[in-house]
């Protein structure tokens, strides 16, 4: 933090009635998966993740979750660990009193710890939690958000979900509002065109969308596994090609009349503007950890309301705390799509505050983030 920055902080403690900030930890906190779950990339079974808590003088306590997706931001449960060493000195004995100190705070962070925007997503959480409790407002309040009675989820479907029957599944998930499918492709392409051929034959209502995970090396690729679908109606198709192939995207996008999604292509706000300067992208997949929580996410929203872009808002397969915050960005803008990770997928969760009915999930409005773990 710099010299202005104490300074600032410390006249605030002097005319103000904040809450020093006086513990930053974080513990290990990994996640066992129910059944693996598989795309392009990896194959998980467990999320070997971390918890951060902020302790104030008041004694309020907020939590966050780092999703760390290492093939994704490159972060590591024991980096996690040590990066949060390294920034505690910024946070420790700050002065929380108003929305303009996260900011504060997290812009200090940035400057000083590059990337770890898992890392990052998690202390913000973490900071707005206990600003929200001190509040008795929800965080999407303190932000300006506009409350969503819930939030209905779209159904993904892995790998291993696609080879198996996903019929009696779709069927499940339809009784319960689902509208949108996505399928994880990019493997046995033509294992997959049939079976999307059929589910589209069995369920012409429903809305297909599908995901490569950065699975194909060329327009040229896609193109041919877009031809084998045939009449298949695609929503959109997400992230076909590598992360940073940006001048491929926008060839590939010339070519299809479906509309093409980035997500692992795009971060932050500045890789936002650089795709759409490219004319890359149609939609946005907007993910807390990969662009470093609400604050960037909202920056992002604003971008692609002016810019006439679509938005939908995933995660890194999160317990409940993250999924919470997932929650608070969700009133922040107009998505799309929601995909975001059912308790089911869990073995067992010390989680408590959300309410959930199958797909649907009520958005927290207790103070904070609005969930204990």
């Amino acid at each position: 933090m710099t010299s202005c920055h104490r300074l600032f902080f410390f006249i605030h403690s002097c005319y103000f009635a904040g809450m020093l900030i006086k513990v930053l930890s974080a513990e290990k906190y990994t996640l066992k998966l129910r059944e693996p779950f598989s795309y392009h990339t990896l194959t998980l079974n467990s999320l070997p993740y971390v918890l951060i808590r902020v302790t104030t003088d008041t004694g309020l306590v907020g939590i966050g979750e780092a999703a760390l997706a290492w093939d994704v931001t490159g972060e590591t449960q024991a980096g996690a660990l040590a990066a949060i060493k390294l920034i505690e000195p910024l946070i420790i004995g700050v002065n929380l009193l108003e929305v303009d100190d996260v900011k504060t705070l997290m812009m200090d962070v940035e400057a000083y710890l590059a990337g770890n925007t898992g890392l990052k997503a998690a202390v913000e959480s973490a900071l707005f939690d206990v600003l929200g409790q001190k509040e008795g407002k929800p965080i999407f309040e303190l932000l300006g958000g506009k409350k969503k009675p819930f939030i209905l989820l779209q159904k993904t479907f892995s790998f291993e979900e696609m080879s198996d029957d996903p019929e009696n599944i779709i069927r499940k998930a339809q009784t319960q509002g689902v509208n949108i499918f996505k399928f994880k492709v990019g493997g046995n392409i033509s294992a997959e065109a049939n079976k999307l051929k059929t589910i589209s034959e069995l369920f012409p209502g429903i809305n297909i969308v599908i995901d490569a995970n950065q699975a194909w090396d060329s327009p040229a690729q896609v193109l041919i596994f877009l031809e084998m679908l045939g009449s298949v109606k695609i929503g959109w198709l997400e992230q076909p090609l590598h992360a940073h192939d940006y001048d491929g995207l926008a060839t590939l996008r010339k070519k299809t009349q479906i509309p093409i999604m980035v997500d692992e292509s795009c971060h932050n706000l500045w890789h936002l503007k650089i795709l759409n300067e490219k004319k890359a992208l149609d939609s946005v997949n907007i993910k807390l950890s990969k662009c470093g929580g609400l604050l960037e996410a909202k920056r992002m929203i604003d971008y692609c309301d002016t810019h006439g872009l679509k938005y939908m808002l995933g995660d890194m397969i999160q317990s409940d705390v993250g999924t919470a915050y997932n929650l608070h960005a969700a009133c922040l803008g107009d998505f799309v799509s929601y995909d975001l990770t059912l308790p089911s997928r869990f073995h067992s969760s010390e989680v408590s505050g959300l309410s959930w009915d199958g797909y649907r999930v009520e958005v927290p409005t207790k103070p904070g983030l609005g969930v204990t773990c």
